[in-house]
């Protein structure tokens, strides 16, 4: 009897642990295929770069009253350097994750001023840039990270960019520092984009002379068949609102006309005022209650030839910059900083502190009338890009000649020269810092 109970238990359990097994053995399987298919799809979004760039550099300082004897900017003569450029990026769904961490090693030796002399090793390890962005919906994106956020179609400058000085077109091998960013992007419409920018930290931006203010800004970007056209009204705590534009129309297919530009009432800028110290005068923001509006305006063309250059022209106009004898004012008093330098306290000090507010008096370009223009040829033999442009104070009449020369050599390498000569006495704009500076290096990318 017990045999038989046995017997028939057995018969009743055999189908249900049969079916038990080939339960487990299926949710095995959609595991391994769930867990196959996550690593595929991380696999196939996720992509990377590395750049190996070597140059050396070579500059001579210019003999100006901003800098005496090269002590106040300690300027070196030499330099060479080896950066580590890898660029990581994850796209997982909704999430789109990127860092580009940099190593630098750099080698600096002087040849005037308290420095001479003197040599200097280097290495600096950091991240430039990185992004945290996500898509809530299918026309709407938040984002959070250190970016280098670049728009506009001039090559001189970018004045409706609130965030940025640098454009980073005069020298390409140079990367522009980030900063870090809150981004809330919206999509309405195909031709239409709409964000919010918070400026949150200075990231990698070094400034020497002030202090960092948050800047939050509001774009909206219209994107057209022939035109497109952005605004940017954007507001920097502790100063002011501004308004930035810029816009362009492919007239034909071989000429782009465009321009940019922004706006505000009253500046912030300083403006050489008398003052009853041993210089006679200071650096004040006499214009930051002013109403009025002041503003800067660039407009420019490109034009194609058939054989291949662009042949480019700008023309800025900056309305804060000073006048003919404010630009007088301004060199009367950093010469008198300058003269008493290497003095004592409390009149060192204070030639210090001036010649802090005159290497940076809040102004994109000091003066009021500047041209640009530029030739540009890339793609020759399919191995050689190049980049001659002149930049003219009309004001001052100084001057500054850039040069961009890359020679690709195979798939991967790149030898390059990038190089200024600059125009002018040590009283004028271009002749203030540097009366040349040239690089040449080689960069391995795969």
């Amino acid at each position: 009897m017990r045999i038989r109970v046995l017997f028939i238990a057995c018969l009743l359990f055999l189908p249900t642990f049969s079916i038990a097994t080939e339960l487990g053995s299926v949710t095995e399987r959609v595991e391994e295929t769930e867990s196959s298919g996550l690593r595929d799809e991380l696999s196939e979004g996720f992509e990377y770069s590395m750049r190996f760039l070597t140059f050396g550099t070579c500059q001579k300082v210019a003999d100006s009253s901003q800098n005496p004897n090269n002590d106040f900017f300690q300027i070196p003569r030499y330099s060479t350097e080896l950066e580590i450029r890898p660029d990581l990026r994850l796209t997982f769904r909704r999430l789109d994750l990127s860092v580009k961490p940099r190593m630098n090693l750099e080698w600096n030796a002087w040849e005037d001023g308290v420095r001479e002399g003197d040599t200097d090793w280097d290495d600096d390890w950091f991240i430039n840039e990185w992004l945290a962005r996500l898509q809530m919906t299918e026309n709407l994106f938040v984002s959070y990270g250190r970016e280098n956020l670049q728009w506009g179609p001039s090559y001189l400058f970018s004045p409706s960019n609130p965030f940025f000085r640098d454009n980073g077109r005069s020298n390409p091998k140079r990367e522009v520092p980030g900063m870090d960013f809150a981004r809330l992007v919206w999509l309405p419409g195909m031709s239409w984009t709409i964000s919010f920018i918070a400026n949150l930290d200075e990231g990698r931006q070094e400034f020497r002379f002030y202090e960092f203010d948050k800047i939050y800004a509001l774009k909206l970007d219209y994107t057209g068949q022939e035109a497109y056209t952005t605004m940017i009204l954007s507001h920097q705590e502790s100063d002011r609102n501004r308004l930035g534009a810029f816009g362009g129309w492919t007239a034909t297919d071989a000429l782009l006309i465009y321009g940019e530009g922004t706006i505000s009432r009253g500046t912030n800028a300083l403006y050489p005022k008398n003052a009853d110290n041993p210089f006679g005068a200071s650096m004040v923001a006499v214009d930051d209650e002013d109403s009025s509006l002041k503003g800067t305006i660039l407009a420019g063309g490109s034009y194609t030839l058939e054989v291949g250059p662009t042949l480019t022209v700008e023309y800025a106009y900056n309305s804060p910059g000073y006048s003919d004898d404010q630009a007088k004012a301004y060199y009367q008093l950093r010469q008198a900083a300058a003269d008493a330098y290497t003095l004592s306290a409390p009149i060192g000090d204070l030639s210090r502190l001036t010649l802090s507010r005159t290497a940076d008096p809040k102004l994109r370009f000091l003066r009021q009338n500047y041209v640009m223009f530029q030739y540009l040829h890339n793609n020759i033999q399919d191995v050689l890009n190049l980049t001659f442009r002149w930049t003219q104070n009309l004001d001052d009449s100084s001057g500054q000649f850039i040069y961009i020369v890359e020679y690709f050599v195979g798939d991967h390498a790149q030898l390059f020269s990038i190089g200024s000569i600059n125009s002018g006495s040590g009283d004028t704009e271009f002749g203030t810092i540097l009366d040349y500076q040239w690089m040449i290096g080689l960069e391995y990318t795969f």
